[in-house]
């Protein structure tokens, strides 16, 4: 491997690292997401700070990220994220050892970066519920 892509490969792999956050356990993420590493991070924060206000427990053991198509009819959208230039997608989540799916709008800030809303799509269900 040339020096050049090797040092951009550890810096793809730094950066994809930083935007994580820590944990003691591995996150088990799959499927894909529009997201940049670091509005992930931030949207896996804001799910485990609501996991924690709502049942008690922060830990995330896997998320399932789904883009939805731009013919998508959001629930309670607190954004209109498509008229805001940006796009929903759905997180299926493993919190707490629950499966729960959150509704995520993304859309372009003003400020730089993005803003997001997050709308819980169903209650605490059992990890083998469909």
């Amino acid at each position: 491997m040339k020096r050049k892509h090797f040092i951009a490969a550890a810096l793809v792999a730094a950066s994809a690292a930083a935007g994580q956050p820590a944990a003691a356990y591995p996150l088990k993420v799959t499927g894909r997401s529009m997201a940049s590493p670091q509005l992930q991070a931030d949207v896996l924060t804001a799910i485990a700070d609501y996991s924690k206000r709502t049942g008690g427990c922060r830990m995330i053991f896997s998320a399932d990220r789904q883009i939805m198509p731009r013919s998508y009819v959001p629930r309670q959208p607190t954004r209109p994220a498509t008229r805001l230039g940006g796009h929903f997608e759905v997180w299926t989540m493993n919190v707490c050892a629950a499966k729960q799916r959150f509704q995520i709008a993304m859309w372009p800030s003003p400020r730089g970066g993005a803003d997001f809303a997050i709308t819980p799509l169903t209650g605490r269900m059992s990890l083998t519920a469909r």
